[in-house]
């Protein structure tokens, strides 16, 4: 009984050692718990096993081995495996087994487990964890088959609890840890942020501010911003007063654009996000002075762009309107000496002039053409064009140079066919198209036809220009499209041109949505194909108005008037030279009065009658031609008396700008004397016989 006495005494001493224990290491605890157990009640094998995250397997974290005093660990079992072993774990407070081969809660694994290692009776207490099997803490017996007392399985009970508190503080610590790395981390990334983030008072008092926000107010630490009042920031006092305001209101703002001023006296512009937590306001701050400053700099970038491109366009319209005006007068001249003078010297050198004029002026409105495709693209205007109307009206000056150099000029047209695209690009593509194919061809002549064609991209007009001319090698086929290139170059060259006609024809089919296709055979001729988006057939014009845009073309002749009755017309030019032309080319059809400005053609409007004003639009200093037509129109008698523009200035848009202006109708410098006569019988076509 003594001895019994002095077991228990013994037992409990060892269990108030173990519960003492720092539980700051659990592998020595876990070998102290298994060593103490198996000593102290002479168990062979005392072991403990963790339940995995799953709850389907068990994992041997420590064994001690008393015979052999060693401790091992890593063993697994598959609880799923042994599902009686695993109900009683579940059920009860402990498993006491005698006789592991027979008894039904442990012989399922005998062959694998126990008979390998000479197990026959065993002790296993579940270890629960706020109420959940965690463990399991296991005595096992092999030198004999072993009856376990009430005293030694409340002991390894006890024992088990040690055990529950030792994964309790594991737990504990493991969670601990995981929360500082936490914080840790996540102060880390708040600290190190690119956004300044703190927390204020109402009052203005810094709460809180990671180094970011540091950084932005331009504190050399932490500490000196914590002794900061916010207020002292803002660049204007009423800013923060306007911040405050919106914030009571809606609680939050967000993307609040705001000015710092720096405690060292620097400008910041940051965008603030912040809300009211509690009491306080927690905010987030992104510094965007750079991103303003590059703001300004492309501002200005882009106002330093728009003003080039306003001053390019102002000079190519001045250099289009002093070479036209001057070409004006040297081809009206030539063409009048060469059509009136009898001495055939006189006349053939006045048509030498007129020649070598209209090749200059070619050249030249290819050039300023190509500067003025860039500006042209922003003002493509995409409308029904009558395909048939267009190609009349762009053949007519071609006839007679085909005609000179004995070349035949054919069309075949598909009736009513109706493009969608830029009507001036369009007229300058077919233009430069029919110009070269007569200009490389010297026997022969030159077809154009149309028709209708389906392809991936949707229904397409066709228009092809066909030659017979000098044709082209296929090495040289990608060249033609190139800018300033011809087949033949340098003094070899075997044809006038800049060799502009082509790529500006290709450019500008590009920006009606069209493409060029070519063939030729050297020697034999060319076939140069546009095609143009077809309008839909729900979509085009109607058929009486496809007539009016076909008939639509300059009537054959005038009324014969008497001369006294001859309609009065008049020319406000500021040049003398391009004055006289106009009143050549009209002699015998009008009559003619000049006004040398803007202001004397008012007053002569005022003073009399005119049946028709061609008005030029820069007349030099003061008012312009434009302005003019705008006050003539406002008096009574001449809302409905035609004025027609004659200008020099025949860039992208100045039609348009023209037309839209006052003026009725539009005629470009240099122009011919059939030119200007066709566009008057239009002018007066209620006029006409």
């Amino acid at each position: 009984m003594k001895n019994q006495g002095l077991q228990f005494l013994q037992k409990q001493s060892v269990l108030l050692e173990l519960s003492k224990m720092a539980y700051d290491d659990t592998r020595e605890i876990y070998n102290r718990i298994t060593e103490t157990t198996a000593n102290i009640l002479d168990i062979d094998r005392v072991s403990i096993w963790h339940y995995d995250l799953s709850r389907s397997q068990i994992t041997c974290r420590d064994l001690y081995i008393k015979s052999e005093k060693r401790h091992e660990s890593g063993s697994i079992l598959s609880l799923s495996e042994y599902p009686r072993y695993y109900t009683a774990l579940k059920e009860s407070r402990f498993i006491s087994i005698q006789d592991v081969a027979t008894d039904l809660r442990a012989n399922e694994f005998f062959e694998e487990y126990h008979k390998p290692l000479g197990i026959i009776s065993m002790l296993d207490i579940p270890v629960r964890t706020e109420g959940m099997i965690t463990a399991v803490f296991c005595c096992e017996q092999t030198s004999h088959a072993r009856e376990w007392t009430q005293e030694e399985e409340d002991f390894v009970s006890s024992v088990a609890d040690i055990v529950s508190l030792v994964i309790q503080t594991a737990n504990r610590r493991e969670v601990e840890n995981e929360l500082r790395k936490s914080e840790e981390k996540y102060r880390q990334i708040v600290d190190n942020a690119v956004f300044g983030i703190y927390r204020s008072n109402i009052s203005g008092q810094f709460l809180f501010l990671n180094l970011a926000m540091a950084r932005i107010c331009d504190f050399d630490s932490i500490k000196q911003g914590m002794l900061t009042n916010i207020e002292k920031l803002y660049k204007r006092p009423e800013d923060r007063k306007a911040l405050l305001t919106k914030l009571i209101q809606e609680q939050v703002v967000n993307d609040y654009e705001i000015e710092l001023k720096t405690i060292k006296g620097k400008t910041r512009h940051v965008l603030l996000n912040a809300f009211f937590e509690g009491d306080n306001i927690l905010g987030m701050m992104v510094d965007i002075t750079e991103r303003k400053k590059s703001e300004v700099e492309l501002k200005n970038a882009r106002d330093k762009a728009e003003e080039s491109d306003r001053l390019k366009t102002s000079l190519l319209a001045n250099m289009s309107h002093e070479f036209r005006t001057p070409m004006n007068a040297i081809l009206g001249f030539s063409d009048l000496i060469s059509t009136e003078s009898q001495e055939p010297d006189i006349v053939l050198f006045a048509r030498k002039i007129y020649s070598s004029g209209q090749r200059l002026m070619t050249t030249l409105k290819s050039i300023l053409d190509l500067a003025d495709l860039e500006a042209t693209k922003s003002k493509v205007r995409f409308i029904p064009v009558n395909i048939q109307r267009i190609l009349a009206k762009i053949l007519q000056p071609f006839y007679p140079v085909a005609n000179e150099k004995g070349l035949f000029l054919l069309t075949e047209f598909k009736e009513d066919l109706i493009a969608f695209a830029d009507e001036n690009l369009l007229h300058m593509i077919l233009h430069n198209l029919i110009d070269n194919a007569i200009k490389f061809t010297q026997t022969g002549g030159v077809t154009i036809e149309t028709e209708l064609c389906d392809s991936e991209e949707g229904r397409n007009i066709v228009i092809r220009v066909k030659d017979t001319g000098i044709g082209i090698r296929k090495e040289h086929l990608d060249a033609i499209f190139h800018e300033f290139r011809q087949v033949s170059e340098g003094y070899a060259r075997s044809h006038e041109g800049t060799g502009l006609g082509l790529s500006l024809a290709y450019r500008m089919t590009e920006m009606v949505n069209g493409r060029i296709s070519v063939e030729s055979e050297f020697g034999l001729g060319s076939i140069f194909s546009l095609y143009i988006p077809c309008l839909e057939e729900k979509t085009k014009t109607k058929e009486s108005d496809n007539r009016d845009l076909l008939t639509d073309l300059p009537p054959k002749a005038f009324r014969m008037y008497k001369p006294d009755d001859l309609p009065i017309v008049l020319i406000v030019e500021d040049n003398n030279d391009n004055a006289e032309i106009l009143k050549l080319y009209l002699k015998g059809r009008f009559r003619t009065e000049r006004a040398p400005d803007a202001n004397a053609a008012i007053r002569m409007a005022g003073e009399r009658q005119f049946s028709c004003i061609l008005m030029d639009i820069n007349l030099g200093p003061g008012m312009d031609g434009l302005k003019a037509a705008m006050e003539i129109k406002k008096m009574e008698q001449y809302r409905q008396v035609p004025i027609v523009a004659i200008t020099g200035y025949t860039m992208a848009g100045d039609r348009e700008k023209l037309l839209e202006g006052g003026c009725d109708f539009y005629l470009g410098k240099p122009f011919s004397q059939q030119g200007l006569h066709d566009l008057m019988m239009k002018v007066f076509a209620n006029n006409l016989s």
